[in-house]
């Protein structure tokens, strides 16, 4: 459904109009609950909102923060030092490192700027630490757009209730909606908050009182997005080795 749909479901279903639940309150739930079903969508782990996001490396920084709208994690992260060639960047704990990287010195003399591999094991490293991503590699410099980093986002948030786009659609490459088979559940949480907000709260219906399960529900129904997906699995022999 699109933002004008939702307005109407919602008020069909509270029994309210464009004056006794007004279009800007409806943006205020709807943005709480946007959050909540953003959060329990990644459970379904199919990278529904998992989006790439490029900053620009700058000459001798190693901290670069992490997306503001970032939901939880991050899935992979690449790196282009010399401004060409994009390399897969793995991830290493300071616990791992047994010299000193207190200085830039320390840090270049132990690290590269090439693919970490069984023949380079000093290829470029990163590490999280406070938010923010920490580059262990050679020398950096500035390169416009060099560093790539897929995580899962929170979705944008909806502004006005006027707009006809369907509310699943991504309003651009880097930024995305949220599910339809969401919509229902989402329209949902909206009016359980609008009867649990009065002063003397609206009592819910059996359904609105099943929201959670139902919305658990509509995440198994995300799961295993390919049908065609090979799956392998170990079985034990009795010489303890797994085939």
């Amino acid at each position: 459904m699109n933002a004008v749909q939702f307005a109407e479901y919602v008020r069909l279903k509270t029994k309210t109009n464009s004056t006794t639940f007004t279009n800007s309150d409806i943006v205020i739930f709807m943005r709480q609950r946007q959050d909540e079903l953003a959060e329990r969508i990644i459970e379904a782990s199919e990278d529904i909102i998992l989006i790439p996001q490029v900053t620009s490396l700058v000459a001798d920084q190693r901290e670069y923060p992490l997306p503001s709208d970032i939901l939880s994690r991050i899935k992979r992260l690449e790196i282009k030092f010399n401004g060409t060639d994009w390399i897969p960047l793995t991830e290493i704990d300071i616990t791992e490192i047994d010299y000193p990287i207190s200085t830039e010195a320390n840090i270049t003399d132990r690290f590269n700027n090439l693919k970490l591999s069984g023949s380079n094991p000093y290829g470029a490293r990163f590490d999280l630490m406070r938010k923010s991503i920490n580059i262990y590699s050679g020398t950096i410099t500035t390169v416009a757009n060099g560093l790539k980093l897929w995580c899962d986002t929170y979705p944008t948030a909806v502004t006005d209730m006027t707009g006809t786009t369907e509310l699943d659609v991504d309003p651009s490459t880097t930024t995305h909606g949220i599910p339809r088979p969401f919509h229902r559940l989402w329209a949902m949480g909206v009016i359980i908050d609008y009867r649990t907000s009065q002063g003397k709260p609206i009592p819910l219906s059996e359904g609105e009182q099943r929201y959670d399960l139902l919305v658990d529900e509509a995440i198994v129904t995300m799961k295993r997005g390919n049908l065609d997906r090979e799956i392998l699995a170990s079985v034990p022999c009795d010489d303890g080795w797994d085939y």
